[in-house]
């Protein structure tokens, strides 16, 4: 299963309009090419204008065909030329390519308030990194209250990074569990056992995101 993590930067103002179309539009034109959906997020912290957004294939051949049948679906073009009469929507798109690791549920939300976290590892340290996780870090999260959503590593770039989401009731919710987590005895102890040669990530980066009201629970 692939899966594909794409970020549409709005052009300033017209993040509604592209939730819209989504809600409108695009996504039954995803259901009629069997592209699987697996959330839409807009920023709860931070960037305002952006949209993020998984989908899955069977594979990068699957992905290519049910793409490129959907973009050259005449109903699509319609919607679009509809929705961008004013001008476009979109100003960038980001998209990268990723694989559930060994470890990882499938992804499926008890929340809707999410955190995506990107750990690049140190050079070498991706499988101590994977081994970290599979083995403490999980299970800790869940005892503090911390949804383990899903772990993706890339397949298509960048092979050193550790791609993550975690889910909370809310931001109060996500404080206490990452207090409760980061002083728990038992974290310590593995955070440095996994460190005896080094640190394991060498950059971390994460925003927290809220599904939208049109995507798949």
């Amino acid at each position: 299963m692939i899966y594909e993590s794409r970020i549409y930067k709005a052009v300033p103002g017209k993040l509604p309009a592209i939730n819209a179309r989504f809600a409108n539009h695009t996504i039954g034109f995803f259901n009629e090419f069997d592209i699987g959906v697996v959330g839409f997020w807009n920023d709860e912290i931070g960037a305002s204008n952006q949209l993020t957004y998984i989908l899955s294939f069977d594979s990068m051949a699957d992905r290519e065909q049910k793409w490129n049948g959907f973009q050259n679906h005449k109903p699509w073009h319609e919607a679009r030329a509809e929705t961008e009469k004013n001008g476009p929507l979109v100003a960038q798109v980001i998209n990268s390519f990723m694989e559930l690791t060994p470890y990882s549920p499938k992804p499926t939300f008890k929340n809707t308030l999410h955190e995506k976290r990107v750990y690049e590892a140190m050079p070498g340290k991706l499988p101590d990194l994977h081994n970290r996780f599979s083995n403490h870090t999980m299970a800790l999260f869940e005892n503090h209250g911390i949804e383990n959503v899903a772990y993706w590593t890339e397949v298509v770039g960048t092979s050193n990074r550790l791609v993550y989401m975690l889910g909370y009731p809310d931001l109060a919710a996500r404080e206490n569990g990452w207090a409760g987590f980061q002083s728990d005895p038992a974290w310590q102890k593995a955070r440095a056992a996994s460190e005896e040669n080094g640190a394991l990530v060498r950059v971390s980066k994460h925003s927290m995101l809220r599904l939208t009201d049109y995507s798949p629970r």
